[in-house]
């Protein structure tokens, strides 16, 4: 998916998926949705999501109302960017080795000399 935002042109087929993060419901359930965390060759980050009729993703259809699947591609903050990762770190990373995640979130979000808590 591509969109032109605010002068910058986010692309994920182009830019680099840091993680992505599968809801819990089976894939034909209303709610199910999936989405990315991406980065862009400029630095720049972005979620792309994509559900069903009951998802975050969901998009009304023209003229009756109803609900169907969608998608978006959300341009984020570095800030926003964090906080997702930070908030999807455990669940994205349950069947795997939380190690990894934490070496990628220590090499986009943390810089040299912060001080650690």
């Amino acid at each position: 998916m591509k969109r032109f935002y605010q002068g910058t042109l986010y692309d994920s087929d182009n830019a680099e998926l840091i993680d992505d993060y599968e809801s819990d419901y089976p894939v034909n359930d209303f709610n199910y949705f999936k989405e990315g965390l991406y980065r862009t060759p400029e630095g720049k980050f972005f979620l792309y999501g994509k559900g069903n009729a009951a998802s975050k993703y969901a998009e009304r259809i023209e003229g009756n109302g109803a609900w169907a699947g969608g998608y978006d591609l959300i341009p984020l903050s570095t800030e926003e960017a964090k906080k997702w990762y930070e908030e999807n770190l455990e669940r994205v990373y349950r069947d795997r080795d939380i190690t990894g995640a934490y070496e990628t979130y220590c090499e986009l979000f943390k810089h040299k000399g912060d001080n650690e808590k």
